[in-house]
């Protein structure tokens, strides 16, 4: 063997392993949906930081009252400049739709820059609790905010750059040496420690967005395995209930035959007496071998033509077996049945059925894979946490059933495609197979019983369905 054509697998480390071990799998992640996830949370931590940086202005009074008591009233107005000014550019970046990186990072440069400056022109004597007061806040912040730690460094050097050159225009004695015994030197390492924090907080939060997009995409599989379930087992009664009528089909043509081939040895049992007490030109055992011959032929004629018709019996349609029922239980069982597949989503099912019982003349089993693929898809496309209401009522004389769901619009043209994409019921079978068919489906086998679908999407109504039959 050449030496080409072997292969010899490296070494690998613990270290190694463990990356791989907890290596998370991007190539399942849609890089869109990644992204919005990521904006989402960042806005949020955004939000969050900026109105603790706002409401933390009462603490820097009470902290001006109690160490530059001569100039509190001159920091007062400066820090309710600061405020007002940390506000406006919150609330135009809110408006105007900007990129929450902007607005944030305008109002912690703001903020920190504030800091820094009153760390740097007061006398050493009162610098101290300000140091400690602003490396508190940068520490703070760099544990609430979500953002790539680039910014955090960039937030803290521009505080670094703020207090040296302070430091050098205004000339101390003692030169940076003051800086750093009088709270310098501790402000410096808290707020270089706390960008670690911020690095490490930017990889945690990260991974838990790029897990939670994972089990979301694991759960909508789930979902359509639910789905095919279901089918599955609605295609498995049917066919039962197709054996069991061609079952009792062929047991009754059975029983048929049993009554002829009784009837047919009583006839020769007769032929064979009548023969037995009459005279002719042929012997006996000639006429009664005649007579066996003839009804023998005409019966076995008449048992092969049964056994034909029999075999023949199962045509391969599937035909709907209406019976009256109340169509309130039926949906009750569908909700049940869908808690678990809906709680994974965050969604909540609200019933709001008719007190009275609504009987229908429909197909019980066709009514419940109905009521299962519907439901199933709606929970499917919609919003992650919303609520679906599901209200059965009578109108005139029919039976109205609705699914309400006020999240994100799902979009009318996006349910035109899917409830249209079944177009004749040769499709069904493939139809059943295939993710995002169900609505088209349910939509096929409401018609085929003589129901009506309507459906609507926007932003007023939400995602609106409605099922109409004739009540019994």
């Amino acid at each position: 063997m050449g030496l080409n054509s072997l292969h010899i697998d490296e070494p690998v480390g613990p270290f190694e392993k463990m990356i791989n071990y907890h290596k998370i799998p991007y190539v399942n992640i849609a890089p869109e949906q990644y992204q919005e996830e990521m904006d989402k949370n960042g806005t949020f931590y955004s939000n969050v930081a900026v109105w603790t940086l706002l409401f933390s202005l009462p603490l820097f009074w009470v902290l001006d009252l109690l160490f530059s008591k001569p100039h509190w009233l001159n920091y007062l107005f400066v820090r309710i400049a600061c405020f007002a000014l940390s506000y406006i550019i919150f609330w135009a970046g809110n408006k105007n739709n900007w990129n929450h990186l902007v607005h944030l990072n305008l109002v912690v440069a703001l903020n920190l820059g504030l800091g820094a400056f009153n760390c740097g022109i007061l006398p050493l004597s009162e610098a101290l609790p300000y140091y400690m007061v602003l490396s508190v806040m940068v520490l703070l912040l760099n544990t609430m905010v979500f953002w790539k730690p680039i910014y955090s460094i960039m937030q803290v050097g521009i505080t670094y750059v703020i207090l040296i050159l302070l430091y050098s225009f205004t000339g101390r004695e003692d030169g940076y040496a003051g800086l750093v015994k009088n709270g310098g030197g501790v402000y410096f390492l808290i707020s270089a420690f706390s960008c670690l924090i911020a690095h490490n907080r930017y990889l945690i939060v990260k991974r838990e967005i790029q897990k939670n997009l994972i089990i979301e995409e694991s759960n909508k599989r789930l979902l359509e395995q639910n789905e095919l379930i279901n089918d599955q087992h609605q295609v498995i009664e049917e066919v039962n209930r197709r054996l069991k009528q061609l079952n009792d089909y062929r047991q009754n043509t059975l029983n048929i035959m049993i009554h002829d081939l009784k009837n047919f040895i009583g006839s020769n049992q007769i032929s064979i007496d009548i023969i037995n007490r009459s005279s002719g030109n042929l012997t006996t055992d000639q006429k009664e071998i005649l007579s066996y011959i003839t009804m023998g032929n005409e019966k076995l004629h008449y048992l092969s033509q049964k056994l034909s018709d029999s075999a023949e019996a199962d045509t391969g349609e599937v035909a709907y077996k209406n019976e009256v029922f109340d169509i309130i239980p039926e949906l009750e069982k569908c909700a049940v049945g869908l808690v678990d597949a809906s709680s994974i989503k965050q969604i909540g099912l609200q019933l709001n059925l008719s007190p009275a019982a609504l009987f229908v003349d429909l197909d019980k089993i066709f009514i419940r894979h109905i009521f299962f693929k519907l439901l199933s898809n709606i929970i499917r496309f919609a919003e992650k946490a919303s609520v679906i209401s599901i209200h059965a009522t009578q109108s005139e004389e029919y039976c109205v059933i609705e699914f309400i769901n006020k999240g994100r619009p799902i979009g009318i043209d996006k349910l035109n495609e899917y409830f249209n994409r079944l177009s004749s019921p040769n499709q069904y079978e493939a139809a059943t197979s295939q993710s995002g068919m169900g609505f088209s489906v349910s939509r096929k086998m409401i018609e085929d019983m003589g129901g009506e679908l309507s459906y609507n999407s926007n932003d007023t109504y939400g995602n609106y369905f409605k099922i109409k039959f004739n009540l019994a």
